[in-house]
């Protein structure tokens, strides 16, 4: 049996004598080392009452037991009573100055109330008392990292490879700290010191796989992916990953292929269908890629994907009426999902259920008011019909939230044109044309009618870049 095995056990059987105890209201013998691992037991499960209580219990039997002060501290410190926690602390660092234990979690409280400055003072303690630097080392990171400061997680992480430059964790541990801010340069070259050190570790380049992944850079990142695969061929997150990438490259055929071979060897899951359908789909193969996310919704029913890659197959297919269930359902699943939304929208007006597109519509810009598209088609809906007081309102709120949007500019210029507002028409056009000159042959293209007057031609004329 594993030490850790015994010990899970040996808690057990504690947690059970002191949970019957309480059940029969009798009072039992527990040495102080029990209790604490009792208490420990409630704190992982989150039952922080019970924690309190075995606590309390414990104390009235060794009130002087430094132990349970620093376990009471924990459990203010999960309950965000900070002040409750640095009063026990304070007590227990008098009696154990010397207890690294102590000190990081005093440093965690602290960085609870802001004091980062006292908390990395007590880091040092802890580092300067630890028996163990590397895992107290790391122990800092951790509580760094659970705060979002990963700057400072960095430091520590690092520090463990300064002192053990074959420390795997730690070399993962920083480059997902790097991650987290979007630092994939500074994590691909830690990365590469790994491999430089390990050249066969399968783990290491797949996970540069995913940081070139994150920059674009997606040959580099097949290739880092394939280097992973040759290493061990049944990592099969890399597989999965590298058809990823050969979708972003546009190589369907070949991403086709090696989803293909994650499925046979991992089994049907619905991600895995529905990125292969997607691969269908793009290939415009929409009845192939239909059946597969067909399967890839009874395969997991709650996959809004699935549903709303069966819609937009059938849409793409000129089956409105049909698809519009499965988008409905998709957005039943996802419900502040814009992509979805939007394309349900198009595909209510599509089929002239204009009320409801316009709802959807109303329903995108609450859930996301700088998504300048959905103002946009919204207003198109209104432009239409002729309804220029109303589409003119709507793209002044748009601009309202969106104050650089020159698309908006755009279309209130010949929404206001419509209406017969042509000198405030003309003052937004030339807004317009100050944030994006050529988008201008669009609204042309959309009504030619305001093209042939010669204020706009002059007013083009005029911002017009002298190389064009």
């Amino acid at each position: 049996m594993e030490g850790n095995d015994f010990l899970g056990e040996e808690t057990s059987n504690f947690v059970q004598r002191y949970e019957k105890m309480l059940r029969n209201r009798s009072k039992d013998y527990f040495e102080p080392d029990a209790i604490e691992m009792i208490a420990e037991h409630y704190l992982q499960q989150e039952k922080y009452k019970k924690a309190e209580a075995a606590i309390a219990f414990g104390q009235e039997i060794y009130p002087q037991h430094v132990g349970f002060w620093v376990k009471l501290a924990e459990v203010y410190l999960h309950t965000d009573r900070y002040d409750m926690a640095l009063s026990e602390l304070e007590k227990a660092v008098i009696y154990e100055p010397c207890n690294a234990e102590i000190y990081l979690l005093k440093a965690e409280v602290l960085l609870g109330i802001d004091e980062p400055e006292n908390a990395k003072a007590c880091f040092e303690k802890a580092i300067q008392f630890t028996d163990e630097p590397i895992d107290c080392l790391f122990e800092i990171g951790f509580i760094y990292q659970d705060h979002d400061l990963f700057n400072e997680a960095i430091n520590y992480f690092k520090e463990v490879i300064s002192k053990d430059a074959d420390n795997e964790q730690a070399y993962y541990e920083t480059a997902n700290c790097l991650d987290l801010l979007y630092r994939f340069e500074e994590a691909i070259q830690l990365l590469n010191q790994l491999i430089d050190i390990d050249p066969y570790n399968a783990t290491a380049w797949y996970n540069l796989g995913v940081m070139y992944t994150k920059l674009n850079l997606f040959k580099e990142a097949i290739d880092a992916f394939d280097y992973c695969l040759v290493i061990d061929e049944t990592y099969t997150v890399a597989k999965f990953n590298k058809a990823n990438a050969l979708v972003e490259m546009e190589n369907f055929d070949e991403a086709i292929l090696t989803y293909q071979e994650v499925i046979k060897e991992e089994g049907e899951d619905g991600i895995t269908l529905c990125n292969l359908a997607g691969c269908y789909e793009r290939k415009g193969e929409y009845e192939q890629s239909r059946a597969l996310y067909k399967k890839a919704s009874f395969v997991n029913p709650n996959l809004a994907e699935a549903w709303f890659g069966i819609g937009l197959t059938l849409f793409k297919d000129g089956k409105g009426k049909d698809a519009l269930q499965f988008f409905k359902r998709a957005v039943l699943l996802e419900t502040d999902n814009i992509e979805y939304l939007m394309v349900l929208a198009e595909c209510e007006y599509s089929l002239n259920f204009k009320e409801e597109a316009i709802g959807t519509f109303e329903k995108i810009t609450e859930l996301d008011p700088s998504f300048v598209e959905a103002w946009i088609d919204w207003s198109y809906i209104l432009f239409k019909d002729e309804d220029f007081l109303t589409a003119e309102t709507l793209l002044k709120t748009a601009l309202s939230y969106n104050p650089s949007a020159y698309a908006c500019y755009y279309r209130l210029a010949l929404v206001l044109y419509k209406a017969g507002k042509n000198k405030e028409a003309l003052l937004n056009f030339e807004k317009a044309l100050q944030l994006n000159f050529e988008e201008h042959e669009h609204i042309f293209e959309l009504n030619p009618e305001l093209g042939l007057l010669p204020e706009f031609v002059q007013m083009v004329d005029a911002y017009r870049p002298k190389n064009i």
